[in-house]
């Protein structure tokens, strides 16, 4: 019982970190020039990207051509 229980245990610790998301650096650029940075968390670069170029377009209502998140 008490190895079902570990194995219980560590199973959900490890699925739990691939589930992890991360804090990317995402910069603006907007007429070909660099206009700041945001913060944003997601699972990959392509997902950061969308999220930092929505929160650009939709809430920050600021003008942008592209986003790179590093």
């Amino acid at each position: 019982m008490k190895k079902i229980t570990l194995g219980l245990v560590a199973l959900a610790t490890f699925s739990s970190m691939s589930n992890a998301s991360m804090k990317y650096e995402c910069s603006r650029y907007a007429g070909g020039d660099y206009k700041g940075f945001i913060k944003v968390v997601a699972n990959n670069k392509d997902e950061a990207e969308k999220k930092a170029y929505e929160k650009y377009k939709n809430e920050l209502k600021l003008k942008i051509d592209y986003v790179k998140c590093k």
